[in-house]
């Protein structure tokens, strides 16, 4: 809005021209990413400020839609490259990345948050992947939370109409984690105090906030 770049999404994903590139990469890179480590520092947690762009460690495609959708500079990851995080992670430092990738050509591209974490899960091989957002968790057609999901489910979910906009995206998202092998994924209001507590020492289930999405319904009744 400072810089008079109007904000415009298609199925959930920025549109990203030029000027908005611009300020995707000094916002998130700069400002977001610093903000972060300042708080973790905060709290007693050494970390370190790292894009994708670092050592190549999300390489990227420019993104282009079934139906001929075009979102400029926004990009597809192709490959993930740890070398950096694996590096910081021996030094006994937390890596922060920035959700920003590089093309084979040198291009930079603004990535959706959720599918970078997806790309850093699937080459770890996690055991877990949680998503902190700005809503309680996925809502039904009552606009209830709905609190566990499986993969078969979410198909019906999407094709239903409820779920729009930042949430469409991550749904997709969460079916691409699933796909790659991680079982279990979390979608909590990172507002929320004890957000992180309630998934890790398990006082997430039952009717607590959030959404938990598993590859099964054999899987989801562990839960």
């Amino acid at each position: 809005e400072r810089v008079g770049v109007r904000s415009e999404f298609i199925n959930g994903l920025r549109v990203t021209s030029p000027e908005a590139l611009d300020g995707v990469v000094k916002v998130l890179a700069g400002t977001v990413n610093h903000n972060l480590l300042a708080a973790l520092y905060t709290a007693g947690v050494p970390a370190v400020g790292i894009s994708g762009i670092d050592g190549g460690c999300l390489l990227a495609k420019r993104l282009r839609g079934a139906n001929g959708e075009d979102w400029g500079y926004v990009g597809r990851i192709t490959r993930a490259k740890p070398r950096v995080w694996e590096a910081l992670l021996a030094g006994g430092l937390l890596p922060v990345m920035a959700p920003i990738a590089i093309g084979e050509d040198g291009q930079i591209y603004n990535i959706n948050a959720d599918q970078a974490a997806v790309a850093c899960a699937a080459h770890w091989h996690a055991e877990s992947l949680i998503f902190l957002t700005d809503v309680d968790g996925v809502h039904d057609l009552k606009g209830k939370i709905v609190p566990r999901l499986t993969a078969e489910e979410i198909p019906l979910l999407l094709r239903s109409g409820v779920v729009t906009g930042g949430m469409l995206a991550k749904l997709h998202a969460v079916e691409e984690a699933l796909a790659a092998g991680i079982p279990k994924i979390v979608i909590r209001n990172g507002h929320s105090d004890g957000a992180l507590e309630m998934v890790w020492d398990g006082t997430a289930k039952g009717t607590a906030p959030g959404t938990v999405i598993v590859s099964s319904l054999a899987a989801a009744k562990k839960i």
